[in-house]
């Protein structure tokens, strides 16, 4: 271990002892570093009795105020923390119960070592499949409930109305189609965004164009898709209702074509090069749920293709979506609230 790992280690558990003793620190505390996890485990927490919300991001805190939720700043000691994230380094006390889940559906990318998983007491995943793919590498921590962030398009959260509104807020022409442009972070290797980022005012005369990237892309593409006539540059992290306007996504590697196939999207991906965190089986899942293209000149065509036959991915995206998700029911985080509930019986911090 590095020596100032250790030694913060070593300080923090003090302090965390200290304040059992002499406060009475959260019982229970989600670690939420990006937007993106508040709205994965949001569907959780409504199952759950009242629960502190913790991080340091200045961008975290003002999002999450006009909707009442006070944010606490690190450093925190709870007896249990939360997390979408491989973070436990930042509550290095072994007293503290932790409970780690995905903030991307099933495993998109080629799994970290087990001993990262192993560092929880509870890991939740998102399928059968997603689990045996943790056992199969030594992670002896899984549970499989699903995928709780996309429960509001399942559920009835998302109404009609909610829907209406958002058209009518990106004012999208109702004789169009809509795509939606996806990325996955354009470093990883495994990014279609440099294809396509200069090339969306072609199409927007036929199509309402919404776009969304990685939070870490280079501004570089960004500037361009934002200043591009005709496009929607969405700055939310909250997608599943984007994504259910949409008539057809265009992405890459991205895990966000998990949520598209579960919603029954008609999705087109560009083929991406072969990066160290790759999976054949992800190439598989992908080709079953998605029309693959290579370069821009083949999107118009394929567009054009899907928007005449709109049930062409349909078994194959059946297929898919039971591999990543098991049964998409409206009801994953009311599965992973009874597993969280579950442990903390056990180690006797609730009720």
């Amino acid at each position: 271990m590095v020596l100032s790992g250790e030694l913060f280690r070593i300080q923090y558990t003090f302090l965390w002892h200290l304040a059992q003793w002499l406060f009475k620190p959260d019982q229970i505390v989600f670690y939420c570093p990006e937007m993106i996890d508040y709205y994965s485990f949001a569907p959780v927490l409504k199952h759950l009795p009242p629960i502190k919300i913790a991080s340091n991001s200045a961008e975290v805190r003002r999002q999450l105020a006009p909707k009442g939720i006070a944010v606490k700043r690190l450093p925190a000691f709870p007896r249990c923390v939360v997390m979408c994230r491989h973070a436990t380094h930042r509550f290095p006390c072994s007293s503290i119960v932790k409970v780690g889940l995905r903030h991307g559906a099933y495993h998109f990318k080629r799994l970290t070592r087990a001993d990262n998983y192993n560092r929880f007491d509870l890991y939740l995943f998102t399928s059968q499949f997603d689990l045996q793919a943790a056992l199969d590498i030594g992670v002896k921590v899984g549970q499989a409930v699903g995928f709780p962030r996309l429960d509001p398009a399942f559920d009835g959260s998302i109404t009609k109305d909610t829907l209406d509104g958002l058209r009518e807020d990106l004012k999208l022409d109702p004789s169009k189609s809509t795509l939606l442009f996806t990325a996955t972070w354009d470093k990883s290797g495994m990014s279609g965004i440099a294809l396509w980022h200069d090339r969306l005012c072609e199409l927007a005369s036929k199509h309402n164009i919404l776009v969304t990237a990685h939070p870490w892309t280079d501004k570089r593409f960004l500037t361009k898709v934002k200043a591009a006539p005709g496009v929607r540059f969405l700055k939310t992290t909250d997608l599943t209702p984007y994504i259910m306007l949409a008539d057809i996504v265009i992405g890459d590697t991205s895990s966000l074509l998990a949520d598209c196939s579960a919603l029954g999207k008609q999705i087109i991906r560009f083929r991406t090069g072969k990066a160290r965190r790759s999976l054949e089986e992800i190439d598989t899942l992908l080709d079953m749920m998605s029309v693959s293209i290579s370069t821009f000149e083949e999107l118009p065509p394929a567009i054009d293709r899907l928007c005449k036959n709109p049930e062409q991915l349909k078994g194959g995206q059946a297929k898919a979506n039971a591999v990543m998700f098991d049964i998409l029911d409206g009801k994953a985080g009311k599965r992973a609230a009874d597993a969280i509930t579950e442990l903390l019986q056990e180690r006797k911090i609730w009720p």
